[in-house]
């Protein structure tokens, strides 16, 4: 998952569009919600007959949620016009949807799932024949109509029977802590039985209904005044696509547009402060912006000399000086929507004398010289002078290197020839590359190798989070890499709009709950 996320990144020199993340849960638990994370509330008295218009910068190629790639599609359709069984809530918090309750075994292999009674858009009813349909249509090994990675995601079921019009029990070949999560995305969407037309039409479950799509411009939704369950507070929602920043920054100043979806680059975000109409929402995402070191190669095989180089980093300052102020220091590989995160900042912080102690001990009193490999992406040339700058002062003479991403992927992702270099990743929780001797990173600890089995194995969240604690505090502890900073989800909005989604918390953009006084 990782390498295709990273793929993506070299084809847009974005952050993979829009950051993943999610909770890791297993057997029908939830995660923990993060005591800092935002939500924006929605007031009692706001209007329910608006339109709110939405700015963002990329317009889908299709409406085949399940068979075209890019981050746009979901965006727009997944729990607005389609649900799957389960939807992740803003604050990373699974929960039901298009299944009223479900229940797994002490085994974890078998779920069972009772369906809500829901219509599609066209009138037709949901059933657990719709459900199993749906989920045949994704295992099918013959289909090439969905993705490969949703195919990948569910490779472990087993099968999908429907006892009754409105039970569906999904058997897995073996346990898997992300099936859950899984259940929450694109590849989790419940289809109308025997649906053909994908790309043009959108025949979901959802509190909105498609309207319009203006081609190169917007998409229109229309509230489902049938809707099942609480109905969406706005009547009218629309996706406006303005593929220029500048543009797409003068829409909302312009008010055109009531929320700017994205600020990818912080820096721009001055020219909203101040303002009485506007707010700046600064969320959560998976995107952490790491300090690749290469742990296989020398100086960089010494741990010392891995702690030093964190040390001598000053987080806060770079957070400031790259990303404008905006950003988490987290100290590991866990953002907070984890349940098993913890604040490891703590650990080998910035500190410069303990820092060229460690590189005395390590065996370098003078220091050493050393390349980073930067590639073509605005946290990473944002940051690489700080960085510079910083480890000079303890000794470490290091050599900046731009790279274009085709060769980032081949020399540096793949052959591992590098010092250190600095991307994003994205991938929600996606602690086991670590435990992959041959990623990058080239870190190979047996004992967290364990820690990764051992958790993927576990029989409760509390056994799976623990497990993953200790993970990460070894991650720490080692200084296999510095985690640079959390990357914010930015948003501009109309202070009169609330119910937005603030935190980055998988495929879709949910716009049910915004409404404007």
């Amino acid at each position: 998952m990782a390498k295709s996320c990273l793929k993506h990144l070299a084809k847009t020199s974005l952050i993979c569009a829009s950051l993943l993340f999610a909770t890791g849960q297993i057997a029908g638990a939830s995660a923990a919600k993060a005591g800092s994370l935002k939500t924006s509330s929605t007031k009692p008295n706001a209007k329910t007959n608006s339109t709110i218009t939405i700015g963002f910068t990329l317009e889908p190629v299709s409406l085949d949620i399940s068979g075209v790639a890019g981050q746009a599609i979901p965006q727009v359709l997944l729990n607005n016009i389609y649900e799957g069984l389960l939807k992740v809530e803003n604050s990373g918090k699974i929960v039901p949807s298009l299944a009223e309750s479900y229940s797994a075994s002490a085994n974890g292999l078998v779920y069972t799932f009772k369906i809500a009674k829901a219509k599609f858009h066209d009138g037709a009813n949901l059933t657990s024949a719709d459900v199993v349909w749906s989920f045949n249509r994704v295992l099918d090994p013959k289909s090439t109509a969905v993705l490969p990675t949703q195919k990948q995601q569910f490779s472990t079921i087993a099968s999908t029977t429907a006892p009754n019009a409105s039970t569906v029990i999904i058997t897995l070949k073996n346990r898997d802590n992300d099936f859950l999560f899984n259940l929450t995305q694109r590849g989790g969407v419940i289809f109308k039985s025997g649906t053909t037309d994908f790309a043009t039409k959108a025949n979901g479950t959802g509190p909105f209904k498609l309207g319009n799509w203006n081609r190169g411009n917007s998409i229109t939704l229309e509230r489902n005044e049938e809707y099942r369950g609480t109905k969406a507070l706005s009547k009218t929602v629309i996706f406006r696509y303005i593929l220029d920043a500048t543009a797409l920054s003068n829409a909302i100043l312009s008010g055109q547009i009531d929320i700017m979806s994205t600020v990818q680059k912080p820096e721009l975000l001055s020219v909203f402060k101040g303002r009485k109409d506007l707010k700046i929402s600064s969320g959560t995402t998976n995107g952490e912006v790491t300090l690749g070191m290469n742990n296989s190669k020398a100086p960089l095989n010494n741990t010392k000399v891995r702690q030093a180089i964190r040390q001598a980093i000053n987080k806060k300052a770079l957070i400031k000086t790259a990303w404008a102020g905006y950003g988490l220091e987290i100290g590991s590989f866990v953002p907070p929507t984890d349940a098993w995160y913890e604040d490891l900042s703590k650990i080998h912080p910035y500190d410069v004398q303990a820092a060229k102690n460690l590189l005395k001990q390590a065996g370098y009193p003078n220091g050493f010289a050393i390349t980073l490999d930067i590639p073509p992406a605005p946290y990473a040339e944002a940051s690489q002078e700080f960085i510079v700058a910083s480890l000079k002062k303890i000794g470490i003479n290091v050599t900046i290197k731009p790279v274009a991403w085709g060769e980032w992927l081949d020399r540096i992702f793949t052959k591992s020839n590098y010092d250190m270099t600095i991307v994003a990743h994205v991938e929600r929780s996606d602690m086991s590359i670590y435990a992959n001797p041959n990623y990058y990173f080239r870190y190979n600890s047996a004992e967290y190798q364990a820690l990764i089995k051992k958790a993927g194995s576990a029989r409760t969240p509390a056994a799976q989070a623990e497990s993953l604690k200790k993970a990460a505090r070894l991650l720490s502890s080692e200084s296999v890499s510095d985690w640079l900073w959390l990357i914010p989800n930015l948003q501009v909005v109309k202070k009169s709009v609330t119910g937005f989604p603030q935190n980055s918390v998988g495929d879709a953009y949910s716009v049910a709950a915004i409404a404007k006084d």
